[in-house]
């Protein structure tokens, strides 16, 4: 079984640099079982397909973000550094898979079902870290909430709100490059302080 579970994470992780490098259009099963000196027989044993890989490599990434989120969360007592650094870590891994991110969004209204299942549960479990951070908030006497869960959804949903309306005055409504996501993070990171600032006692 942890033979097997090895296998996995070589087979996401040799995948994740092929589609964060060419993209999921320009990658091929080939490839990558090449690249791990893999028959192809084995990649689709553990992937039956490249959209059930390229599902798993999104999910992989998600997993990474969100554990560097959570060791954060368990050495900081501070709930706003702790916002500050999950903006940071959202762009920082969006940049370094860029790729990636920006096939998966744009192709979001026909996201293949495994893809859209993945992307339903990443929302959530970004919705659960943010309730983390307010519930450090509120423990240590800081802001006061009075429903952290709809408070962490309301504040995920400014901030997707605005990137939609940055990238509008951009006259850019495709994927944001790399530096106007920098732009991006500058502007959620001002709204994040007044956002906060509004709770606090």
């Amino acid at each position: 079984m942890a033979n097997a579970d090895l296998k996995r994470t070589r087979i996401l992780e040799a995948a994740t640099r092929r589609f964060a490098h060419f993209g999921m259009a320009k990658t091929t099963m080939s490839e990558i079982a090449t690249d791990l000196n893999f028959s192809k027989a084995l990649l689709y044993y553990y992937f039956p397909d490249k959209n059930s890989l390229y599902s798993a490599v999104f999910e992989y990434v998600i997993d990474k973000m969100v554990q560097d989120i959570k060791a954060k969360i368990n050495t900081c007592d501070d709930f706003e550094e702790i916002m500050m650094y999950s903006l940071d870590k959202r762009v920082e891994q969006i940049n370094k898979y860029y790729n990636l991110f920006e096939y998966t969004i744009n192709m979001v209204k026909e996201l293949p079902e495994e893809l859209e299942r993945v992307f339903k549960e990443s929302y959530e479990r970004e919705v659960e870290l943010f309730v983390e951070i307010l519930v450090i908030g509120v423990e240590h006497n800081k802001i006061e909430v009075e429903d952290v869960e709809e408070t962490a959804r309301i504040l995920l949903y400014s901030l997707f709100g605005m990137r939609m309306g940055i990238l509008k005055d951009m006259k850019n409504m495709l994927f944001p490059t790399k530096d106007e996501f920098d732009d991006i993070l500058s502007l959620q990171k001002k709204m994040m302080k007044i956002f906060l600032k509004g709770l606090r006692k």
